[in-house]
């Protein structure tokens, strides 16, 4: 029972649980179930509702630990990769930054085009300045 050949490597991860294989889960996950249901077999009687539900429970505790387990493996992978993601968010910034400048550049110059195609105004008498002329003010 305590041989070499079966005891854990200090580098190995696993846990009753966590990163094990699918029979190995369906074990640990099926024995703690029916220790459960020894226990409350005292306070609800056995009958094919009680099974039932004893079977649902384990199916579903099977999908949360896959689901546990993919949540966990997502997180090291965003972990790992958070800095080329910062990268690229970077980079797509600052290209959006020189596209809007190119706009703006661009918007500049079509008003001094416009600037320069208009005629200029030949300068005009104010409506005062008409007035006195004619003398009604």
């Amino acid at each position: 029972m305590n041989a070499k050949g079966l005891q854990m490597k200090p580098t190995d991860r696993t846990g009753f649980v966590y990163q094990q294989k699918f029979l190995l889960r369906l074990v640990f996950i099926t024995f703690l179930f029916i220790v459960v249901m020894l226990v409350l077999k005292f306070l609800i009687p056995i009958n094919y509702a009680t099974i039932s539900m004893f079977a649902s429970a384990i199916v579903g505790t099977l999908i949360g630990t896959y689901l546990a387990n993919f949540v966990f493996k997502s997180s090291e992978i965003i972990d790992e990769k958070s800095e080329s993601i910062e990268d690229i968010v970077h980079t797509t910034l600052d290209k959006g930054k020189d596209f809007i400048g190119d706009i703006a550049h661009k918007e500049d110059t079509a008003k001094e085009i416009n600037e320069k195609a208009e005629i200029p105004k030949v300068e005009e008498k104010s409506a005062r300045e008409r007035l006195k002329d004619k003398g009604l003010l």
